[in-house]
């Protein structure tokens, strides 16, 4: 290297060796500025095109060339770490673990916008929406407007409490939920109790100053509650010390279970009771199955069983 350097300086003067460094950096300097610029006016006009206030700064735009025209839609890729767990949290044992942030995806017209964070690109999606712009639905949207269009059909007014029972055997906790929903629309205020550790009931309610538990089992029509589950929630109220007991169901209870519900006073809803609550308080309704856009178009809440808990947590609360 001194060799070198020695030859150089024998050929250029400092003055010169300068001047060329100046050069090149100064056409450097330039190539950045016109880069950064050309960028901008990208970001620019599409913001103009399309009506958007500010773009995320984790957007990048691309103009395709002439012929590569992409009809509207994107594709959402989620991080996940280099080294995980079973559940995808982080694995702690290994040191210098790092997050995976792949590149999410929107085509629009002819431009290409790439983003390591989706909920920046579910954010414009969202946004161009609602200006007008016609985007097709996602692989998430889609699931999610299956999800919902099933529940639409779950609950039109010529369903029995079978098509119910249907609906909620892959996911018995979200028959709570329709439960909790249901006493608010009675005038209660519900809260659903933690999966885990809940006491012995799923439901607290309270109106008036009276606190209610409940119970809620989504069984099939043939299978009937009996008093050992009654009694078991009579147990929980000892602790809870609410005013009244309720036990509801879409299947029916056993004989005994009724007797002893009685002498308990835990007021008891079978299938049939309940297919009457709903259609009174109107969750089954007579009308033509439709999905609009907005029920189904993805939110950054939507996402999260897609990423690892702790990821979520850290990056999209």
């Amino acid at each position: 290297r001194i060799k070198i350097m020695i030859k150089l300086s024998e050929r250029f003067d400092f003055n010169e060796i300068l001047i060329l460094v100046s050069i090149v950096v100064c056409v450097s300097v330039l190539i950045y500025s016109i880069w950064t610029f050309y960028k901008f006016l990208i970001k620019s006009m599409f913001s103009k095109k399309y009506g958007i206030g500010k773009l995320p700064r984790s957007i990048k735009i691309k103009r395709l060339k002439d012929g590569e025209k992409q009809r509207n839609y994107f594709v959402l890729k989620y991080p996940y770490w280099e080294n995980s767990k079973k559940d995808g949290t982080a694995d702690r044992r290994i040191k210098n673990n790092v997050i995976i942030w792949r590149k999410s995806k929107l085509y629009i017209d002819m431009f290409k916008l790439i983003s390591l964070d989706p909920s920046d690109i579910v954010y414009l999606v969202r946004e161009l929406r609602s200006n007008g712009v016609d985007i097709a639905l996602c692989k998430e949207e889609r699931l999610k407007y299956n999800k919902i269009f099933k529940q639409k059909e779950t609950f039109s007014s010529n369903s029995g409490i079978q098509d119910i029972i249907n609906y909620y055997e892959e996911n018995p906790t979200n028959f709570e939920k329709l439960c909790a929903e249901l006493f608010n629309k009675m005038g209660y205020e519900s809260k659903v109790t933690p999966k885990t550790n809940d006491g012995g009931y799923d439901i607290l309610l309270s109106q008036n100053n009276q606190r209610t538990i409940v119970e809620c089992k989504c069984y099939s029509m043939q299978h009937k509650i009996g008093r050992p589950a009654v009694q078991k929630l009579v147990g929980a109220n000892s602790t809870i010390l609410a005013d009244r007991m309720i036990f509801i169901t879409t299947s029916d209870f056993s004989e005994n279970a009724v007797v002893y519900a009685h002498e308990a006073d835990v007021e008891l809803i079978n299938g049939c009771k309940l297919l009457e609550l709903l259609k009174q308080y109107d969750f089954l309704v007579q009308q033509e199955i439709e999905v609009d856009m907005s029920e189904c178009q993805l939110k950054v809440s939507d996402m999260r069983p897609y990423i690892p808990k702790d990821i979520y947590k850290r990056y999209f609360c």
